[in-house]
């Protein structure tokens, strides 16, 4: 094994660049940004590992070399890219430790982190963990914050979220708002789930519980549209939060309002609920993930 940063960087929101403007031209502006952000990379001793539809993934030798491509990368990308009235934006996470490299891939424990941390991030975010923050030198320009620690599958303790905040007037800087940044008072309530007749109890001590149609999940959906890695629930600052993961989104019935589709962004669980996979369908009972919360 051998230690690298991998940093993985995505186009935010692409799907309604496909829904507005169709196939042929959200592919070529996608394109045009992917070969700007590769371009970033390399400037940074970064290698391009592979590109997974509106993503790339890439290695660094150091910490800090991906923490300037990252920055290189959004400043490049912000503002500079528009497909008709849509402004093109990216989010970007890297997470430094060991990985096996194979075939001109590389796997492991690394690898799955970078990923949650690109999960976390919102367009125009970049985001790391305090585990590969104490390896980056901050240029002066540069400052950051903690968004607070939650728990990230493969770690036995709750892991402090670092945003990097890449403006370099970061008086300017809109904050952009996360379910991590929540400061209401810790309680002590449990997320009861079911699915397919099986219960589940979460608590603040429980570890995350991944969702998706891979025999590696917790919760094993088998939703036609449902992705391998759909989405997860986690506990945060008091809260149980549900993160979409997923290519064509996840929609919550919360309290018998009206569903809402969430993509590749987290919502809250209040109160009680349903959770359909990859589309919008409520009748089908047993892959319907039902939940209440308990105080």
């Amino acid at each position: 094994m051998t230690e690298l940063c991998i940093l993985f960087a995505d186009i935010a929101e692409s799907t309604s660049l496909f829904e507005k403007h169709g196939d042929e031209a959200a592919r070529e502006a996608i394109s045009s940004v992917l070969d700007v952000l590769v371009s970033e990379a390399e400037k940074h001793q970064g290698q391009l590992v592979k590109t997974i539809g509106d993503e790339i993934m890439c290695t660094f030798p150091k910490a800090n070399h991906a923490l300037l491509a990252a920055v290189e990368m959004q400043n490049t990308v912000s503002g500079n890219f528009v497909l008709g009235n849509h402004p093109i934006a990216i989010r970007v996470g890297f997470h430094f430790g060991k990985v096996i490299e194979e075939d001109s891939d590389v796997f492991g424990d690394a690898v799955n982190v970078s990923a949650r941390m690109t999960g976390y991030a919102k367009k125009g975010q970049i985001i790391t963990n305090s585990i590969t923050f104490k390896h980056c030198l901050m240029p002066p320009f540069l400052t950051h914050r903690s968004l607070g620690k939650t728990k990230v599958k493969g770690k036995l303790l709750p892991v402090e979220i670092i945003e990097i905040l890449w403006q370099q007037d970061t008086s300017q800087v809109t904050r952009v708002t996360s379910a991590l940044d929540i400061k209401a008072p810790v309680t002590k309530s449990q997320l009861k789930l079911e699915l397919n007749g099986r219960q589940q109890m979460m608590t603040d001590q429980s570890p995350t519980k991944t969702i998706g149609r891979g025999d590696d999940c917790d919760l094993q959906v088998s939703m036609l549209m449902a992705s391998r890695h759909h989405g997860e629930i986690q506990y945060v600052g008091g809260h149980f939060k549900y993160t979409d993961e997923s290519t064509n989104g996840t929609w919550i019935l919360q309290n018998g309002a009206e569903s809402i589709r969430i993509h590749r962004d987290s919502m809250l669980l209040q109160g009680e609920g349903q959770i359909t996979f990859g589309e919008p369908d409520f009748s089908n009972v047993q892959q319907l993930l039902q939940y209440r919360i308990l105080k």
